[in-house]
Order: structure tokens, then C-alpha cells, then sequence
């Protein structure tokens, strides 16, 4: 039997559009961002790529923990290089991220206009994994 308590929480989340899970699992996953970033700076060590492992190729994600480390130390030369696609992207994948993140906390579909975005988007970081290889 549901109680009275349960149908009032569940109500206010439809009122406000938010899920309160939905929301702690975002912000658990932001903490775990900068929980990473701050192991990686203070000890150096990093998850390794298992495609690179394998392969001895760059994949396009290649370099994102370097990039992002370079980032928070100023050395925008640096992320470049790590890699060029994700930082010369990065406003722009940004806000998809945020954008898909906050229509699904208040439980709304994106619609197709983002979905080619995003589509879009994965196409062109699979030309640079790619092309980063053959040059």
C-alpha cells in the first residue's frame, strides 16, 4: 500500500519535472569526475586505454585525461595536442552533455534535433580517431 507521504514526494517530483534519484546520480557522477581528477594530480596515475593497449593505436578518445589535465593547469598548447577534436569541441560537447542531462533529470525527451547532434558529433570524433592514425 502506498502511503500518503510516498504520492505527495512523488507529486512534487512531476510538479517540478525533476527526479531527486536521477539528480544524486548526476552530481554522484560530477563527484567522481573530480574525485579522478584530483587522484590523477596528485598521484599521476591513470586509467590506460585498452584500445591503445591492444591495438597501438590512438583511439579518438586518446588523450582526454591529459587534455583535461592541461586544461585545469592553463596549458591550453598542451591540451591541443592531447587532443585537438575534444578540445576544439569541447563548448559544444559540453553543452549537448548538459542539455541531454537535464532533459532526462526532469524526465523529457530530447527530440530528433539532438539526436543528429549527437549522431553528428560521434561521426566526426570516429573521422578524427581515424585520421589521427594515418597522419
Amino acid at each position: 500500500m502506498i502511503s500518503e507521504n510516498n504520492i505527495s514526494s512523488t507529486n512534487r517530483e512531476y510538479k517540478n519535472g525533476y527526479s531527486g534519484r536521477k539528480l544524486s546520480f548526476l552530481l554522484l557522477i560530477l563527484l567522481a569526475g573530480i574525485a579522478y581528477l584530483i587522484w590523477i594530480r596528485a598521484g599521476g596515475i591513470s586509467v590506460p586505454c585498452f584500445f591503445h593497449e591492444a591495438t597501438g593505436l590512438d583511439c579518438p578518445g586518446c588523450g582526454i585525461t591529459r587534455m583535461i589535465r592541461a586544461i585545469c593547469e592553463a596549458d591550453f598548447k598542451a591540451a591541443l595536442h592531447a587532443n585537438a577534436f575534444l578540445f576544439i569541441t569541447l563548448p559544444y560537447l559540453l553543452f549537448l552533455l548538459l542539455y541531454y542531462a537535464y532533459k532526462w533529470a526532469r524526465n523529457e525527451k530530447t527530440g530528433a534535433k539532438f539526436e543528429a547532434a549527437a549522431i553528428v558529433y560521434c561521426v566526426g570524433l570516429v573521422i578524427f580517431g581515424i585520421v589521427r592514425n594515418l597522419i
